[in-house]
This record gives structure tokens, sequence and C-alpha cells, in this order.
């Protein structure tokens, strides 16, 4: 009997330390960046990085955007220029039996933009007369809504400096699809490179992230 005694407190106390050791490991974790390479577009993006499992390295990054160019961008040439974005990705650390951010990771995710574009240009208007209707091309301030879908899929790694500041790098696919309130159909007049504001189609896709967690 005491040595059955014996046996339950031993097995009870292991079980008390793995749980604990398992708290601290797998406690949730938060994480605030910078993507500076949205400045080359007249915008800035801060990365949300959330823990999301316990039992698996994985996490939630939220990054919303702002956008305020003036004078144009890309070769294109307009009065102003103001949007907004919002990236969802789901993250996931290769590295076995680890649960620190860090190293090689695999992470997939959606994306929404929306900017609000004014310029002085030539465009097509419509008028009726005598119950018919005509167009004629008239040149004058235009504000052009435009919004833009998408999806990304990225492999990227990861560095720690200490256990609070990381820098972060990857690349990898991404397909967009881009309408705007002027004409029919998939964006033409802001559509002439990936990182164009319109664009639509498939695109590489890499970028660099610095950061700290909570």
């Amino acid at each position: 009997m005491k040595k059955l005694l014996l046996i339950v407190s031993i097995v009870t106390l292991v079980s008390c330390l793995g749980f604990t050791q398992e708290q601290e490991i797998f406690g949730s974790r938060l994480g605030i960046g910078f993507v500076p390479q949205y400045t080359i577009s007249g915008g800035m993006r801060f990365d949300i990085d959330r823990s999301i499992s316990k039992t698996a390295n994985q996490w939630l990054i939220i990054s919303p955007q702002v956008f305020m160019v003036t004078g144009g961008r890309y070769g294109h040439e307009f009065e102003e220029l103001t949007g907004l974005g919002l990236d969802l990705k789901h993250k996931i650390y290769l590295k076995p039996n680890s649960m620190k951010p860090l190293g090689f990771y695999a992470q997939y995710g959606v994306m929404f933009q929306y900017f609000s574009i004014t310029e002085n240009r030539q465009y097509t208007e419509s008028y009726s007369e005598n119950g018919v209707e005509y167009y004629e091309v008239v040149e004058g301030e235009l504000n052009t809504k435009l919004y833009k879908y998408g999806a990304n899929f990225h492999l990227g790694y990861q560095w720690l400096v200490g256990d609070k500041v990381y820098f972060d790098i990857y690349t990898g696919a991404g397909i967009r699809i881009s309408h705007n309130n002027q004409n029919e159909g998939l964006d033409t007049w802001y559509n002439d490179y990936w990182v164009d504001y319109g664009y639509s189609g498939t695109l590489l896709d890499a970028g660099f992230r610095v950061g700290f967690y909570f």
C-alpha cells in the first residue's frame, strides 16, 4: 500500500511539473511589427502577430494599412490618393518541438485594399438629347474608387534578437483582382506593374518586417 501511494505521489508530481512547464512554453504572445517597403507606395503597414495555439507554433497576423500620396506614383499623375487596406494571414513555423517565433515558416492569407484617387484627366461622359444617349470626351476633375482583392502564399525565415525583437524576410506568390467605379471589368487605369494600385493577375510577392514581442 505504501509503495502504491509513493508511485501515485510521484506520478502526480511529475504531471504537475509537466503542466507548469507546458503553460510556460505554450503561453499566448503578442507582437507588433512594421513593414518598411510599403512606404514606396506611399503607405504604412503595421503587423499585429498573435499566437493562436497552445499545442502548435501557429500565429494569426492582422495587417492594417493606410495610404496617402500627392503628385503621383508609378508613372501616374494625380492630385491625391488616399487608401486603406487589411491583410489576414495564418503563419505556421516549421521547426519541430519549439514554440518560439523563430526559423523557417509558411503562411497564407487574404488581402483587401481600397483607394480613392482624385486627378484631372480626359474621360468619357454620357448625355441625352431628344431621347438619344450620346457620349463625349471631357476633361476635368475625376474621382476614382478602386477596390483590390487578393490572396498570398509565402515561405520565410524569422530571426530573434534576444526574446523580444524580430527580423523577418519572406517571398512567395499571390493573385490580385482589381475593379474601379469608372469602367466595367478589371481595372485598366492603374494596372501597369505588379505593385500598381489597380494590378490584376498573378505576381511574385516578397517583403521584410521588423518588430518586437511583448
